[in-house]
């Protein structure tokens, strides 16, 4: 990793570094509150349960929003876990606060909000989290009511416990409704755990789906059989409580490093395919402006030509009233054959068409050398054939960078290399004075960047071994 992505890494971390740091201090407040006022620890299973998920789930929420997931999927388990790690969080401490005493200010709000808020912590990871596993997208249509289900038992046991909790003189009325809930919540769940199992049994063995799946589908039946056991308050709870709530968002979070929940090799797939969707539109791009000159060269040139040699061959026998318009569009007709000539080498350079790479670029050397200048020296190996595209590329950076040099770079000997290897290499390299401290790159260097770019290269500026500047240009090995 380059210090430019560990800075980009870093500077999108930050932000989102307030969720854990959030629920890292929720839940340390309720540790000290619980500490202060002689909470029984080992018997408070129900609150225990939700430190792992709070710790847990927040900072592999903030990973998630880190990278700015681009699909609903990715941003549906964000929300999720966000919810569920913040929720998580402040059942804890308010669950401690509440056992503090009522003489403590806002106690009883403490109570109340306890005593319904865990219903947005572990509820929905059984009830929605299981069937959006791993990729926030439930496995087909047919499985949207399971999630669905999930959130109307989450809102329930939510809804229910807040009002027993406010007025429990009516907790009676609303206890049926809760029961049912739960068991909405149970059935969810269940479902969740069969989309998950056949989630691992499609997936080609040794796939990165099935380790994403396999650990989670594993936490998933211990959780949803946790909490389907009778309550208890024992030692031995609590320290089944902890495993299982440490179960989800360590194999979540394994997941993220080990198997890619972020899915970072589809990324990787999806902009190398990119890139050679890129590479592919500049090649099309440049073949068909090379049969365009083409046309341009065999067949309205020399139309163009033959046009203009009857013109000045006409000019001869018309009367002398109609000699200075002849002349007029005889002289249009070859400002159209100029013009067409530059069109020409503009789609395509003359010098490469006839010659070829290597002696178009020893063509350039000759006419620079020839100037008074520096020495300019070509060494170009045996190349395979090239696809148009990297021909022009090649020839445009290596001429800019060559004319350069000559013009610029005050050397007595320029040398330009071109050799085949794993992809297409050019060099030119002097002996000048080299690039001044600070200076900025111009429109050339940005230009022979932006060129090898498009086909998945690079061109690079130093020092050369002999003081002066060395360009450097590499194209892949794309062969015809």
């Amino acid at each position: 990793m380059t210090e430019t992505s560990r800075g980009v890494t870093a500077a999108a971390w930050w932000p989102w570094l307030l969720l854990p740091a959030i629920a890292s201090a929720l839940v340390a407040s309720g540790l000290v509150l619980g500490a202060a006022t002689d909470l029984r620890f080992g018997e408070d299973v129900e609150s225990f349960v939700n430190v792992p998920l709070a710790l847990g789930f927040s900072t592999v929420a903030a990973g998630i929003w880190a990278t700015r997931p681009d699909t609903r999927g990715l941003k549906r388990l964000g929300l999720l876990y966000t919810v569920v790690g913040l929720a998580s969080a402040v059942v804890f401490p308010a669950h401690a606060w509440a056992n503090a005493g009522r003489d403590l200010l806002g106690a009883d709000f403490a109570g109340w909000l306890g005593e319904w808020v865990w219903a947005l912590g572990a509820a929905p990871l059984m009830g929605i989290g299981l069937v959006l596993y791993p990729d926030g997208e439930v496995p087909g249509r047919r499985w949207w009511p399971v999630p669905v289900g999930g959130v109307l038992a989450v809102v329930l046991l939510a809804g229910t416990n807040a009002l027993m909790a406010f007025e429990p003189t009516r907790a009676p009325a609303w206890e049926p409704i809760a029961f049912a809930a739960f068991v909405l919540l149970l059935a969810c769940a269940g479902a969740g755990l069969v989309a998950l199992c056949l989630r691992f049994v499609r997936a080609a063995p040794g796939s990165d789906l099935r380790g994403q799946v396999g650990a989670f589908l594993i936490a998933g039946f211990l959780v949803v059989g946790f909490a389907a056991l009778p309550d208890g308050n024992t030692p031995a709870h609590l320290v089944i409580a902890l495993m299982m709530g440490a179960a989800l968002p360590a194999t979540v979070a394994s997941a993220v490093v080990r198997h890619r929940l972020l899915d970072q090799q589809a990324l990787a797939a999806r902009l190398e395919t990119v890139s050679a969707s890129r590479q592919a539109l500049v090649t099309e791009r440049e073949d068909e402006r090379l049969r365009l000159r083409r046309d341009l060269h065999d067949g309205l040139g020399p139309s163009l030509a033959a046009i203009g040699l009857g013109l000045r061959q006409l000019q001869r026998d018309v009367p002398d009233t109609q000699h200075v318009v002849v002349t007029a569009l005889a002289d249009e007709v070859q400002r159209a054959v100029v013009e067409v000539r530059r069109l020409c080498d503009g789609l395509s350079p003359d010098a490469l068409q006839d010659l070829g790479l290597s002696t178009a670029l020893a063509e350039v050397a000759d006419r620079l050398g020839a100037l008074g200048g520096p020495e300019v020296v070509v060494t170009a190996g045996p190349l395979p054939p090239l696809p148009a595209a990297h021909e022009v590329v090649a020839y445009r950076v290596l001429m800019e960078a060559t004319t350069n040099a000559v013009r610029h770079s005050g050397a007595s000997r320029v040398t330009v290399g071109l050799h085949w290897a794993d992809g297409l290499h050019g060099c030119v390299e002097d002996d000048g004075a080299g690039i001044p401290a600070g200076a900025r790159a111009g429109v050339g260097l940005r230009a022979m960047t932006e060129r090898a770019d498009e086909l998945g290269g690079r061109t690079t500026v130093g020092p050369s071994d002999t003081g002066g500047t060395r360009v450097s240009l590499w194209l892949p090995g794309v062969h015809p």
